[in-house]
């Protein structure tokens, strides 16, 4: 779904320009049809929901795909998401709904550096 923004392959230009075009876009559909503000964090929430997935998946299921958890994991995210869409953005689904996704980009964009922060330093003796 969001893997790209963690691939070391994915140069910073590229992700840079994946950013500011997800800028833009939810900017510009808050502009033409506001989304209300609480449903706007259940989609900040659903993009934390999602990173904290990635990270259990990468800690706990090992990134086995053959594991039960593994399976979980990857599941959460996306019924959260599918949730959320549909819960709350029925009368407009289309522009409500993509600019809901953005804004769950955008929370998965600003909140992944902060788990890059907590890893581990390993020091030599």
């Amino acid at each position: 779904m969001l893997e790209f923004w963690f691939e070391p392959t994915t140069t910073l230009a590229r992700k840079i320009l994946i950013l500011l075009l997800t800028i833009a876009i939810a900017v510009g559909l808050y502009l033409y049809k506001p989304l209300p503000s609480a449903v706007i964090l259940m989609f900040t929430g659903t993009g934390l929901v999602f990173l904290i997935c990635r990270y259990a998946r990468l800690q706990i299921a090992k990134n086995d795909p053959s594991r039960f958890l593994f399976r979980v994991f990857t599941w959460i995210p996306l019924a959260l998401i599918l949730a959320v869409l549909f819960m709350k953005t029925m009368d407009d689904l289309l522009i409500l709904g993509i600019q809901g996704l953005a804004f769950m980009a955008l929370s998965v964009f600003i909140f992944s550096p902060l788990a890059r922060l907590s890893k581990p330093t390993s020091t030599e003796s």
